[in-house]
């Protein structure tokens, strides 16, 4: 059955599912859907209107995968665009106190830490990291299982399975310990540092291992900010 806190406040045009949980003090808007299994407490904001000065109003929308934990303070803006929806993934952890812009695209597995914020548009592939206190620019891409250090301005595209840091962030070296993590094999990780190699020499990316083809791809697709340097005397 629903349970619902007296303190809380839901408006009767809420969809819930029959075991869904409402805090103490939280605030469930009309138009919101809640599946089954979802618990909602106090004081974070999903769904808010987008920080957009081009923004006029109507309905647009967020989806949260199962098995995400918004924890206090978080915010997260709806889209811009009704056709395309701000997303976050299934099995995301989203901390305390941190910022997700209006029509972001957050995977799967993706953990972004204590008070980062991503502008609007950020997207962020599978399993990556995304430091405390660090900020990434609008329409910034991260690649899936890539690093950013805590406290990094991120200003330019995050190669897949790197680890960035800085202000302006560059690429320092292979995301090595979120790769085992992730049951990457040794095999995979000399395929990924040969690749690197070429990309830090000038060179363009070539193989046939599927990770590698992964990162030729993120090279090859569109980018609205370009590729992050790497830093003078980074590791392969």
């Amino acid at each position: 059955m629903v349970v619902i806190h007296p303190t809380a406040v839901v408006d009767g045009g809420a969809e819930l599912a029959g075991d869904v949980v409402v805090g103490a003090y939280a605030v469930v808007h009309g138009g919101v859907r809640l599946g089954a299994g979802v618990w909602v407490d106090a004081h974070a904001v999903v769904g808010g209107a987008p920080q957009d000065l081009g923004f006029r109003g109507g309905r647009t929308l967020v989806e949260v995968g199962a098995g995400t934990a918004i924890r206090e303070g978080a915010i997260v803006h709806r889209s811009t665009d009704v056709e395309r929806p701000t997303r976050i993934g299934a099995g995301c952890l989203i901390m305390g106190q941190t910022h997700l812009g209006h029509d972001c695209q957050v995977g799967d597995g993706v953990v972004i830490t204590q008070q980062a914020a991503l502008g609007g548009h950020v997207s962020v592939g599978d399993g990556a990291v995304v430091g405390g206190m660090a900020a990434v620019h609008q329409r910034v891409r991260i690649g899936a299982r890539a690093m950013v250090g805590a406290l990094a301005k991120v200003t330019r595209d995050v190669l897949p399975f790197s680890s960035v840091d800085g202000n302006p962030a560059t690429h320092r070296a292979l995301n090595v310990v979120g790769l085992r993590r992730s049951e990457v094999t040794d095999a995979d990780i000399r395929a990924l540092r040969a690749a690197f190699g070429q990309l830090r020499t000038g060179g363009e990316v070539s193989g046939e291992h599927v990770l590698v083809q992964e990162l030729a791809e993120f090279l090859q697709a569109e980018s609205a900010r370009g590729i992050a340097p790497f830093a003078r005397g980074a590791a392969e």
